[in-house]
């Protein structure tokens, strides 16, 4: 789970200075968030030192020579985005056939890229690591004399959001995967350490419900929060209906849900009021008892992820409390 920066892109004669401000302030940001969130960042051997703008190297866009003038706190961006920023050839796992870097991207002329090469020959021995692009964007087929592998170039949240959950599949989808890459595939979810613990309680364990479940993780992690806390009598994002300073009730709740395609929906109240059902969905979080009574269904009547609306302890993430198949009702147990 890494990305890997591509100098490829990095030829900037017939760009202009806002053109490279831009493309540059946009990769150091990602990168920054990166860090931010354990994942790592690898840069060629020769990205600092090869040509990007004539004979200059990149360090040298701020010369007197520079036909560009570029702002200062750029400079001090890049010094902090690739000053400490390893190089994958001192890695000591290379992933197979690392030594061809011809690699064809997508209906491109087959090109000599060792930056491509890197996130290619990873992802075809079942690796996920992502190219950083300026301007390339999204998912590309990419082909050497090795074999083909599709290659996410990220510029943006939501592609970086994308490259990871599609890199649950690239590194074999179980339950390990799903549990080290979920907070990265969706770093706007609250995952309680102990729901982990449930992945095999769902009804046929986890491999029955990975795409029913990932869809539902992906929905918590794109609209959970705005779902529970957005004023009404808005649906969806999209629509500007608002009555500041109210909150919106269960029913109104449900339908956003039930708007992006998910059905979620509370408990009843007699499963409050019955003490054995009520500690069933009861958790703790930095001291506070979290009722998780809001539950996804995977399945009409089986297989359940119980979820918390936001709240100061999650960080005001939606929480993923509890993954089970169905957890004990009044008079049904």
């Amino acid at each position: 789970m890494a990305f890997v920066v591509d100098g490829s892109e990095w030829r900037f004669d017939d760009w202009s200075a806002e053109a490279i401000d831009e493309a540059l302030g946009r990769l150091f940001e990602r990168i920054h968030v990166a860090r931010s969130r354990g994942e790592r960042v690898w840069i060629g051997d020769d990205l600092q030192n090869r040509p990007v703008l004539g004979t200059l190297s990149v360090w040298e866009l701020w010369s007197p020579d520079c036909p560009v003038r570029l702002p200062m706190e750029l400079y001090q961006e890049l010094a902090a985005a690739l000053g400490t920023t390893n190089r994958y050839l001192d890695e000591n796992d290379w992933p197979p056939g690392i030594e061809d870097t011809q690699v064809r991207i997508g209906p491109e002329p087959v090109a000599e890229n060792p930056d491509v090469g890197w996130a290619h020959h990873n992802a075809r021995a079942g690796r996920a690591v992502a190219c950083l692009g300026l301007r390339r964007s999204g998912v590309f087929p990419t082909r050497s004399a090795g074999g083909a592998a599709d290659v996410h170039w990220v510029i943006d949240e939501q592609g970086h959001r994308e490259f990871f959950r599609a890199a649950i599949a690239v590194e074999h989808d179980n339950e390990e995967t799903i549990q080290r890459l979920a907070p990265h595939a969706y770093p706007d979810v609250f995952f309680l350490e102990q729901a982990w613990r449930g992945l095999s309680d769902f009804k046929g364990g986890y491999a029955a419900v990975r795409r029913e479940l990932q869809r539902h993780l992906a929905v918590y992690d794109d609209h959970g929060w705005w779902i529970f806390t957005a004023p009404p009598p808005s649906e969806t994002e999209e629509d500007s209906r608002q009555a500041p300073g109210q909150t919106p009730d269960q029913r109104l709740i449900g339908r956003r849900f039930e708007l992006r395609g998910l059905a979620v929906a509370p408990e009843k109240p007699d499963v409050a009021s019955d003490r054995t059902s009520r500690q069933a969905r009861e958790r703790q979080l930095k001291g506070a008892t979290l009722y998780c009574h809001w539950h996804g269904k995977i399945e009409p009547h089986i297989n359940r992820i119980h979820i918390h609306p936001p709240v100061p302890e999650s960080d005001e993430k939606l929480i993923v409390a509890i993954f089970h198949a169905h957890l004990p009702l009044p008079g049904k147990r």
